[in-house]
């Protein structure tokens, strides 16, 4: 006879107790138990040849469906997966026709009850999540349909886990009110059976515990939920506590070590709740115990999977390999929709964290994910890991990932349409994707990007149009999305080139560009986009009276409102925007929580109220800095800074305290001015950041590990930038996803590789980080600077000026009333001139003027000046601005920051060692492909600088990256002359090339054994990058910093090969001569200013005879001699003695009476402190 009531508790009880003795060995018991412990391949196994007798038959093929169907769609907490109960019988077989009560009752359970249940419960899932009432009901109606075979049964035990079943389907869907009537109407029929009773009380603690979820997924939801936070918080874990630990007892009672397992949990996921790790892990450990010894089983692997988790949770690092084996116990034993699910639990809880800012901790379990992925053949989960990281990195502002991994997926879709007949399911998940790929793009404002999304957007509308022809009206909807969308997008195209153009400094150009997209916003009638253009061009009234006509007409929603106002400088209107927007409700849960206070803070500013807005701007700066300082990765960090309301936020909070500071004297408006020059120079110190992370290592393993680590992010970065050039480079020729994914994985794996190096080697790193560290404040920086020194301080931001003249004792502060990108494009264009050869006197005069003079007229007493740019001002040579009748870098010693509080660094500004082996390369002989010249004064250059120093060059076949590699560290000085290759678009791939097909990039750089006092990139535009919005600037000279060194010298243009030598041989004489670096750089310049086309060729001459080396290249290094240099034999501008700058500290100078610098700060502040 079939022992029915067994195999029904060991199917449907959650923690049955496993069969014993004889018994065991039955075949149908024996797969019986193997589905209880969540193995439906070993039950199947287990089935082969069984059911010799006709009711046996029966039995063993319901049993068979029911294996089916937990190998396909059973997801962690009971969840069914993706299959609906009819394709799980058409995979599965037709349930079979029972010949005996006996078989009746297994095939009620194991081929009805099963499939019908799994299909319920994700029907109830996905209905919550959407909010369809409707669905709800189907989903419990589907179990209702049995009740009457149940109860015509006769099976107590069969009604009860019906009814149990029916309460979770309830649960699940959201009514929870229905799920508790049900649960209570069972515990009658539970009286005398602990074993049900146990089952029952699991249920009523879920219930309890995760209305919203399942103990089992960690209170997350499998699927994401727009709108609903990934993680769940409801629930009472204090009543859930009390049924656990009696279903626990009954447990014990009838000996079900499996149910023992299921409880505890169950109370793990309650210490859980509470924030009890001891606890939680000791109820963990008891889970896995009991799990192991009542046969393992998919108990273990969730255990298993929700420990690394929380390991991961807590700071530890996972090993690679820890959750390697689910993939043999899935292929082998276990079920495919389990894992399956398990990745997508992984998935859950790194949307959690990504919610929570914590990013270290997902990239890790995504690591995880991807390798078990690979392992157990589910492209659907590798899909949705990827997705996953794409949309971290993408939500710390790193918008190259989702716009290369899109552009892929976009040119793939859209070749699909072209080889066949368009289907509508085709056409429109490539109408999706392309639509995606343009807000991509749009984010991060490319006009490469831009112009093949608006390309896709218009193909894909040809084709939706020949669709609506044939009179599929499915695509109606989705087509008038891709419609506005292509519209938009021709718009913006000519926005962001004219953007573009004016950064170049093309002013004219990208006048020229915008009033296109005006005319054509116009022709579109988007009053929207034209209001926001002319606002860019300057015509802010017509914007204002367009974006209030707008508004007044419902054409507005109140989010958009208050932005636009702001933008077209309406406070008014923005207040009332915002008032009708906070009538509507409070903001719901976001990733970016500083975005709402930062905007208001900037309407409170707006609107001349500096206490609220200083008091809400550092409400979302506090709110960004910790959702950052939990980033870890710089590539992240830095672009989560590069967005325009982060730095408004910033500047929002600086404009809010000078504001306070010009309404009130004494120590409070001095207070005021500290905290707003603190916060001016918060938002910039990446790199000092890196340097303080890295002094705070020992040297050794931990400090090599964190270099590679370095390294591999720089790389990382480095991967998107390229791919950002490949898909936009050619259209029709685009890479494939494949192969796409492969490097970006690749790349990935190297950095999750680094990291747990770090995790292991330099924890202390890592938790460094995840802490939000205080910056350095005013006074810290007034005790570094010396004597007889000042530090100006820039930012510039939408139309305002800020010049802060910092001294030991002083601060100051002034503002202008200065249009940023205006600024940036006269910079340029003086820029340009200087690289060119040409004289530029006006333009030089107004930059000095607005930069210089409101700070040199204070500065008599001062003999050396520290220059601490923002933004576009980084391109900038104020050395070579005039002042007072003669030029800033002959009456002072200039030197320049990324950030103020690099000052502070330890050593700072020691002299570097020169009795130390330098290492010193030159004139690298270049693969010939390459395309790069040779570079004779570069072996001039390295010769007489190796000379000086007492040490022998690396120059032509032995100046490789692996001989640069391996004699850096420990060295003081570094000195490479050769080509630079600079990618404004792509930073990180910046370089400084070698022998062969060698190269030193930015993240090699950053990975070098390097500590050195001194590094010189005796190349062109290596102290160019890219400048990000928050005022960091991505590049060589960044790199040169963040690895340790304590003075860098690097071009802002391209080198003369000559001069250059010439500079090079001028600083190290001064250097040997007991000068500082910037002191030693200020004399190698003046001299070489006297200098004429003669006097260079004569001063080279003398070094190339005493080196043995041959004439110097004819102009700058990069091969392009520009027009004005040819044509003159001494141009008048800086172009051959001020490309170089030095970027450190103060060259181990002391205070005037031979003293450290004495403490200064707030108390001792001079009454001269003043607020401009």
């Amino acid at each position: 006879m079939i022992p029915a009531t067994e195999i029904i508790a060991l199917l449907l009880a959650t923690g049955p107790p496993l069969p014993q003795g004889p018994a065991a060995g039955a075949p149908l018991v024996a797969a019986a138990a193997a589905l209880a412990v969540g193995e439906p391949k070993r039950a199947l196994r287990l089935l082969d040849g069984a059911g010799g007798q006709r009711e046996d038959g029966a039995a063993a093929a319901a049993l068979r469906l029911a294996a089916h169907t937990l190998d396909l769609n059973r997801y962690p907490g009971q969840g069914g997966a993706v299959m609906s109960w009819e394709e799980t019988r058409s995979a599965a077989g037709p349930a079979p026709e029972p010949s005996t009560p006996e078989s009746a009752l297994v095939v009620l359970a194991a081929a009805r009850l099963v499939p019908v249940l799994q299909s319920a419960r994700d029907i109830a899932a996905n209905s919550s999540i959407a909010g369809d009432p409707q669905a709800a009901g189907q989903a419990v109606e589907l179990l209702r349909q049995l009740s009457g075979d149940i109860e015509a049964s006769g099976s107590p035990a069969l009604s009860v886990y019906h009814r149990v079943a029916t309460a979770d389907v309830a649960r699940r869907a959201g009514r929870t009110e229905e799920a508790a009537r049900l649960l209570e109407s069972c515990r009658p029929l539970v009286r005398g059976d602990a074993l049900a009773g146990a089952h029952l009380l699991l249920a009523e603690g879920d219930l309890a515990l995760e209305p919203e979820s399942h103990p089992e997924l960690l209170g997350l939801r499998l699927a994401e939920a727009p709108g609903l936070p990934a993680l769940s918080q409801a629930g009472d874990p204090l009543a859930a506590e009390v049924h656990y630990a009696r279903a626990e007892a009954l447990y014990v009672r009838v000996g079900a070590g499996l149910g023992c397992a299921e409880a505890a949990l169950r109370r793990a996921h309650v210490a859980r709740r509470r924030g009890d790790a001891v606890a939680r892990d000791r109820f963990a450990e008891e889970a896995r115990r009991r799990a192991a010894l009542a046969g393992g089983g998919a108990l273990t692997w969730l255990v298993e999977f929700q420990h690394a988790l929380d390991r991961l949770g807590d700071g530890e690092q996972v090993p690679d390999s820890a959750l390697d084996a689910v993939t043999g116990w899935t292929v082998r034993d276990g079920s495919t929709s389990f894992t399956r699910g398990l990745l997508r639990l992984v998935v859950a809880r790194c949307r959690a964290w990504r919610e929570e800012g914590a990013t270290l901790p997902a990239l890790r379990a995504l690591r995880l994910a991807r390798r078990i992925a690979a392992g157990t053949d589910a492209p659907a989960e590798s899909g949705i890991v990827d997705a996953a990281h794409v949309d971290i990195v993408g939500g710390a502002n790193y918008g190259r990932a989702p716009a290369v991994l899109l552009a892929a997926d976009t040119a793939h879709a859209v070749s699909e349409l072209r080889r066949a007949p368009a289907g509508v399911l085709d056409w429109t998940r490539a109408a999706l994707l392309a639509m995606r790929f343009d807000q991509a793009a749009e984010t991060l404002a490319d006009p490469e990007l831009k112009a093949i999304a608006a390309a896709r957007l218009t193909e894909i509308e040809a084709v939706g149009a020949t669709l609506a022809d044939r009179g599929q009206d499915a695509v109606g909807q989705v087509a008038e999305a891709v419609r506005e969308s292509a519209r938009r997008a021709r718009t913006l195209l000519l926005r962001y080139r004219g953007r573009r153009a004016e950064s170049a400094g093309f002013r004219d150009e990208a006048r020229v560009l915008l009033l296109r997209a005006l005319a054509l916003a116009e022709e579109q009638q988007d009053a929207m986009l034209r209001a926001v253009l002319l606002s860019e061009l300057g015509r802010r009234p017509e914007a204002r009276t367009l974006a209030g006509r707008l508004y007044d007409a419902g054409g507005l929603h109140p989010d958009h409102a208050v932005s636009l106002f702001l933008a077209v400088r309406d406070p008014r209107a923005a207040q009332r925007a915002q008032s009708a927007l906070d009538a509507s409700g409070p903001p719901g849960e976001t990733e970016r929580p500083w975005e709402d206070p930062a905007r208001r803070a900037e309407l409170y500013e707006a609107l001349g109220d500096h206490a609220a807005a200083a008091r809400t701007a550092e409400r979302a700066v506090d709110l960004f800095e910790h959702r950052t300082a939990q980033l870890v990765r710089d590539a992240l960090r830095s672009s989560a800074t590069d967005h325009p309301l982060v730095a408004g936020m910033y500047h929002t909070a600086v404009l809010a305290h000078l504001g306070l500071a010009a309404r009130t004297t004494g120590y409070r408006a001095r207070a005021e001015l500290a905290a707003a020059f603190e916060l001016a120079d918060r938002c910039r110190g990446i790199a000092a950041g890196v340097v303080h992370s890295l002094d705070t290592l020992p040297t050794g393993a931990p400090t090599a590990a964190a270099r590679r680590w370095l390294r591999a992010g720089s790389a990382w970065s480095a991967t998107y930038e390229g791919l950002v050039d490949e898909v936009s480079a050619d259209p029709e020729r685009t890479p494939t996803s494949v192969t796409l994914r492969r490097r970006v994985l690749a790349a990935e794996d190297t950095l999750d590789g680094a990291e747990s190096e770090v995790a292991r080697l330099a924890p202390q790193l890592l938790a460094h980080r995840r802490l939000a560290q205080p910056d350095a404040g005013v006074a810290e920086i007034q005790r570094a600077l010396p004597a007889d020194s000042a530090l100006l301080l820039y930012e510039t931001l939408d139309d305002e000026l800020i010049v802060w003249t910092v001294g030991r004792r002083t601060i100051r502060c002034h503002r202008a009333p200065v249009r940023a990108r205006d600024l940036a494009c006269d910079v340029r264009h003086f820029h340009t001139a200087c690289a060119a050869g040409r004289d530029d006197e006006r333009g030089a005069a107004e930059l000095s003027e607005l930069l210089l003079a409101p700070a040199t007229r204070r500065l008599d007493a001062c003999g050396r000046l520290f220059v601490a740019p923002h933004g576009a001002l980084s391109l900038l040579p104020f050395h070579a601005l005039p002042v007072r009748g003669g030029l800033l870098g002959e009456r002072f010693t200039v030197s320049y920051l990324p950030s103020a509080g690099l000052l502070t660094r330890a050593g700072a500004g020691g002299r570097p060692r020169l009795d130390g082996p330098a290492l010193v390369v030159g004139d690298p002989a270049y693969a010939p492909h390459r395309g790069l010249p040779r570079l004779p004064g570069t072996a001039t250059e390295a010769a007489t600088v190796a000379r000086l120093l007492g040490t022998e060059p690396l120059l032509r076949s032995a100046a490789t990256a692996q001989a640069v590699a391996e004699a850096a560290p420990g060295r003081p000085v570094l000195h490479l002359a050769t080509h630079g290759v600079l990618y404004e678009r792509g930073p990180n791939r910046s370089f400084v090339a070698l022998a062969g097909h060698d190269r030193l990039a930015v993240g090699d750089l950053l990975g070098l054994d390097l500590n050195a006092d001194l590094v010189v990139l005796s190349a062109c535009h290596t102290g160019r990058g890219t400048a990000t919005a928050g005022g960091d600037l991505v590049g060589l000279a960044r790199a040169a910093v963040a690895s340790g060194a304590r003075h860098v010298v690097v071009s802002l243009w391209p080198v003369d090969d000559e001069t250059g030598c010439l500079l090079m041989a001028a600083l190290y004489e001064g250097l040997v001569s007991g000068l500082g670096v910037s002191d030693a750089l200020a004399a190698a310049q003046r001299r070489i200013r006297r200098l004429d086309a003669a006097g260079r060729q004569r001063a080279y001459a003398r070094l190339r005879d005493r080196a043995g080396t041959e004439a110097a290249a004819p102009g700058p290094r990069d091969g392009r001699v520009p027009a004005a240099v040819a044509r003159a034999a001494r141009p008048e501008g800086p172009y051959h003695w001020a490309p170089f700058i030095h970027i450190g500290g103060a060259d181990g100078l002391r205070a005037a009476d031979g003293r450290e610098p004495g403490r200064t700060g707030l108390h001792d502040t001079s009454p001269g402190d003043r607020h401009d």
